[in-house]
């Protein structure tokens, strides 16, 4: 699983230069896979910043929806999509442009198809702190259904 994420995080930056997954800059910080629990880090840019000078709400829910998008993808062998299908996010505290943000995500549940994810995100700067928390259902469509 461990290795599944390092490539699937370096995929999104070889074939898709430039997209949110490549530009946030996800990296795998540990892994427990027996427990389901998973860490990841990802860093923001000034120009993400809201009117306010935090970071923009649609870009917070985008760590959290990208963080466990790539923890579902991974949890089923073969290739294919793993699209968000319910997304809730929760906003604590701000998120604060040009810093790192650390993402743990934890896997409540997973059927054939279906993963059941929740996620917590905070500065690294204040890792205390929690300024996040989610919930996503993904769906898993192998690369076979993919294609019908």
């Amino acid at each position: 699983m461990e290795q599944r994420l390092h490539d699937r995080i370096a995929q999104i930056s070889r074939e898709v230069p430039g997209s949110i997954g490549d530009i946030l800059k996800f990296s795998l910080v540990n892994c427990q896979t027996e427990t389901g629990d998973f860490e990841l880090s990802c860093w923001t840019e000034p120009w993400m910043r809201n009117f306010a000078g935090t970071l923009h709400g649609g870009l917070c829910a985008t760590i959290l929806d990208q963080a466990m998008g790539f923890v579902s993808y991974c949890l089923k062998d073969g290739k294919g999509a793993a699209p968000t299908v319910q997304l809730e996010v929760d906003f604590l505290r701000p998120l604060i442009p040009g810093e790192e943000v650390l993402v743990k995500v934890h896997v409540v549940s997973e059927t054939k198809t279906l993963m059941n994810l929740t996620a917590e995100a905070v500065l690294a700067s204040h890792p205390d702190k929690i300024c996040l928390s989610g919930s996503g259902i993904y769906y898993f469509k192998s690369a076979a259904k993919v294609e019908e």
